[in-house]
């Protein structure tokens, strides 16, 4: 037996006392009965107490140790550690069936601990003691032991000895019911040993007829007690029925482990056992089992093939087809080493036999092949048969023939151009292999189908895995317009396309597309469209998107916009259209402006409603005056419709020099700048958001062409660097110079310009004007460059550069105002602005204007009634006609309309 650990009890108070088994505090009588010793000390100090309390009578004695009551209603177990005997909850490792019982119960009387925390015989209720009523066996709270106490002390622990019997560690009384002649306490599981048993599995190999199967199991004894056990191996065929048995004899010490290795000499007749069961033990229990089986596999006496490579090969037609087969022999019979037999056939014919040598249990791997033909394609079926037992392994075999090859050629549509009708429509497609590739080179018929005819077809070499790009054509005829449907047609796949043909009539060329958008704003395209027939006629124009641009297999096509256009032969309008953008036109989409003889395509962008930091107006400034800086600068403008907040990132040949976070409102711009050190060479400054990329170049320290001139040192003798005289100096000046010549001639030219442009404006239809017509404008002309000469001298006498300015533009028809438009709108708005003279259209433009842009569009005619017209859809809806003014004209966009006034 194992010796008890001490227990100390403490009691309550305002003193201490400690009970030790052995010390001068507690003795252990000699007929083993527990007494306690007198303290004198104790007794000193309680007569001391009455004497100054003056009166009553304290008897000062040890508190009972108070039982633990919360193990209510739990059984009594032996743990494995110690041998001692503790309460359920607190057994850590136990045998499987722990619990201490009533001698001659059987286990069946158990011992309980009740609600006062001692321990008692489960069915009578009985205390359970220790050789006297007084030796009441109890649990204490922070003890795991059930303990012995006398009198409130602790004395003692619990154990079970060699026999089975419960008695306390320390002098060996047994514990009993009621009182010291009462049934004795014992552990009936004792001697009791349980085999657990663990079939190892993964370690078996399966054998054939006339092999050693070998079993491996591992057994661990979790009972109490050590024991010997007689294990038996069985073989069980599919009916449970036994076919062969193995047995042998083992002794395992209580926690003992050891792993069993059972040999069983198959023989024919035992490829019918499918499972092996282990029985070490009869005795079940919740955590042990004697029992363990698993399923096993005894081959018959006989080779095995498997055709091991089928779905990695694939020869051509014409080719040799080899297949690898894994050959294995199980079994001993006949005996030793043997010739087996192995037949190939192909698409069931035989194709050869071969010879494989192989002892009992042995495997090797051989190839059989077969030359193919045209005729096994798609695909042969391969059988391999061993001669001694009639096994056989059977696979499909891909053989690529023609066919194959044809099947797999692809062509697809990667260019093609926009004729005008009756010139020559270009396809250009690229053509491969999509599929099985073959190892020498073919040739493979392209044709080029337009509008479900045959008009170009070509023989197309391809070499392994590379694709060919080559050039379809076809000869337009009028009629063509707007579309052709086209096709490219391979012996495999193909694909189709539908380009644009220019033809006659009404003619649609887009001039321009306000892109990109935020989605739910008005997409605004503009249009030229000019009958080029040689009749007047109206049709319908319209607008169609289509959503599906970025994937040339998908159409999705709406009309968003049209309009009835009247023209006469000849005549060209300028038109625009506009549609509101919706959900499903984000991120992209294709605009074609449609006539019923012509088409014009552009794409545009719509972007999603969240916010979108565009970046404009970079720059790459270098310090005028260290000349070793520079400075990088751009415009960070949140063009979407959601507040954001991004990284802005400034990077110079691929090194970012600085990193700002900026939060930015729709519609709101910030400019970032930074100073950094100025590249050596010329080098790109981009500037990135989470949405776009700018770059620009900045200039280098070593850029020739900064503008910095090398500094020449004074000669000392009176020559220059170059070994000149001082007196050339002012020669090499007038080299550097432009020469006077030439600035003579320019002034030349430019006067004869303006004259010929002012002639053209005199009369654009009567240009060149005939002989007397020119004198007539001549003098006319004269007349006004002598009034036009005495403004000027009278401005440049009185330094007026305003005055002179306006002079300078009259002589060239224009007036001295300027015509101005500005977007006072939070946001970006476009407009149409027109300025008309009675004889013609001075202005004509469409704008986009962000919020509180100002765009100045010239200067305003020099005549003396002009008028000013701003719009969205209805160009006339704001015009004002103005004579005879000075100043600026200004084209305001407020939220409550457009002002259109004269700013002096």
């Amino acid at each position: 037996m194992l010796s008890a650990a001490s227990i100390t009890g403490t009691a309550e108070g305002p003193t201490e006392s400690r009970a030790t088994r052995g010390g001068s505090e507690s003795r252990v009588g000699t007929e083993g009965g527990l007494c306690h010793e007198f303290d004198w000390g104790r007794l000193a100090v309680l007569v001391a107490t009455l004497l100054l309390i003056g009166g009553g009578l304290f008897v000062a004695t040890p508190d009972v140790v108070t039982a633990d009551d919360d193990h209510e209603d739990e059984y009594v177990v032996v743990r494995f550690a110690d041998d001692h005997v503790v309460t359920e909850s607190e057994a850590d490792e136990i045998p499987p069936e722990p619990y201490v019982s009533v001698d001659g119960s059987n286990g069946d009387d158990r011992l309980i601990v009740d609600d006062d925390g001692m321990i008692v015989d489960a069915n009578s209720g009985e205390q359970i003691v220790a050789g006297s009523e007084d030796n009441r066996v109890q649990t204490i709270s922070g003890d795991p032991n059930l303990v012995v106490s006398t009198n409130g002390y602790v004395n003692d622990t619990l154990v079970v000895n060699d026999d089975g019997v419960i008695e306390t560690s320390e002098e060996g009384i047994p514990a009993t019911v009621g009182d010291e002649d009462g049934d004795e306490i014992v552990f009936e599981e004792a001697n009791e040993a349980y085999f657990n048993v663990t079939i190892l599995d993964d370690q078996i190999d399966p054998v054939g007829e006339g092999e050693t199967l070998t079993i491996p199991v591992e057994i661990t004894n979790d009972g109490y007690g050590t024991d010997e056990e007689d294990v038996l191996l069985e073989f069980l065929d599919e009916s449970g029925n036994v076919t062969g048995s193995v047995e042998e004899e083992l002794s395992l010490e209580r926690g003992e482990t050891t792993t069993l290795e059972f040999e069983y000499e198959t023989e024919q007749g035992d490829k019918e056992a499918a499972m092996a069961e282990v029985i070490a033990d009869t005795k079940f229990s919740a955590t042990s089992s004697g029992i363990d089986s698993t399923d096993i596999t005894i081959h018959a006496a006989e080779t095995l093939v498997t055709i091991t490579d089928a779905d990695e090969i694939a020869p051509a037609a014409g080719d040799e087809l080899e297949i690898t087969a894994e050959i294995e022999r199980f079994g001993n019979d006949p005996e030793g080493e043997q010739d087996v037999l192995v037949e190939f056939r192909v698409d069931g014919s035989h194709v050869s036999t071969e010879v494989v040598t192989l002892g009992p249990g042995d495997s090797t791997t051989k190839p059989f092949t077969y030359q193919t033909s045209e005729d096994d394609a798609p695909e042969v079926t391969v059988t391999l048969t061993s001669q001694d037992g009639g096994n056989t392994s059977t696979a499909d075999v891909d053989v690529i023939g023609q066919a194959s090859y044809n099947e797999s050629v692809s062509a697809e549509i990667i260019d093609r151009n926009y004729p005008d009708e009756g010139d020559e429509l270009v396809i250009t497609g690229e053509i491969g292999y999509a599929g099985v590739i073959p190892d020498s080179t073919q040739e493979h018929p392209v044709q080029l189908y337009v509008d479900g005819e045959v008009v170009d077809e070509q023989m197309i070499e391809l070499d392994g895995d590379e694709w060919v790009e080559s050039e379809f054509t076809y000869e337009t005829q009028q009629g063509d317009a707007p579309r052709v449907d086209v096709e490219l047609r391979t012996p495999g796949t193909g694909d189709t396309a539908r380009p644009l043909v220019a033809g006659s009539g009404f003619a649609v060329d887009i001039q321009g597309i306000v892109e990109p958008v935020n989605v739910t704003d008005e997409l605004i395209t503009t249009v030229a469209i000019e009958n080029t027939g040689d009749i007047g006629d109206e049709q319908d124009v319209r607008v169609r998107i289509d959503r599906g641009v970025d994937d040339p297999r998908t159409t999705n096509h709406h009309v968003r916009d049209n309009k009835t256009i009247s023209l006469e032969a000849g005549e060209r309008t300028i038109e625009r259209f506009s549609f509101r953008t919706r959900d499903a036109d984000v991120p992209k989409i294709e605009v074609a402006v449609i006539s019923a003889d012509d088409e014009d395509v552009v794409n545009a962008t719509v972007r999603a409603q969240n916010a979108r930091f565009d970046v404009t107006e970079l720059s790459a400034d270098r310090d005028s005056v260290s000349g070793t800086e520079i400075e990088l600068s751009a415009a960070i403008n949140n063009t979407g419709l959601e507040p954001d907040e991004q990284y802005v990132e400034f990077i110079l040949d691929d090194e970012v020099v600085h990193i700002d976070r900026v939060h930015l409102e729709p519609w709101e711009e910030r400019t970032i700048t930074t100073t950094v050190d100025a590249p050596d060479d010329d080098s790109n400054f981009s500037v990135v958001t989470d949405n776009v990329s700018e770059t620009v170049t900045a200039a280098g320290v070593d850029d020739p062409d900064d503008g910095d001139e090398p500094i020449r040192e004074p000669s000392t003798d009176g020559s220059d660097t170059d070994g000149e005289s001082a007196d050339d100096a002012s020669g090499d000046e007038d080299e550097r110079g432009v020469p006077w010549y030439l600035f003579v001639l320019g002034v030349l030219g430019v006067g004869a310009s303006v004259i010929t442009l002012l002639v053209y404006r005199k009369d654009p239809d009567e240009f060149p004007p005939d002989a007397q017509t020119l004198q007539e404008w001549g003098e006319e002309s004269a007349q006004s460059m002598r009034r036009t000469g005495a403004r000027l001298a009278i401005a440049v006498r009185q330094g007026d550069v305003a005055a002179i300015i306006a002079v300078a533009k009259s002589a060239l028809g224009l007036g001295t105002g300027t015509l101005v438009v500005r977007n006072e709108l939070p946001r970006a708005a476009t407009v149409r602005v027109r300025c008309q003279t009675a004889e013609d259209t001075v202005v004509l433009e469409d704008l986009e204007l962000g919020p509180e842009e100002r765009r100045d569009l010239g200067s305003l005619p020099d005549v003396d009634q002009f008028k000013v017209g701003a719009g969205v859809e209805d160009i006339t809806a704001h015009e004002e006609v103005f004579q005879s003014i000075t100043g600026d004209i200004g084209v305001v966009l407020r939220a409550d309309g457009i002002l259109i006034a004269n700013f002096r």
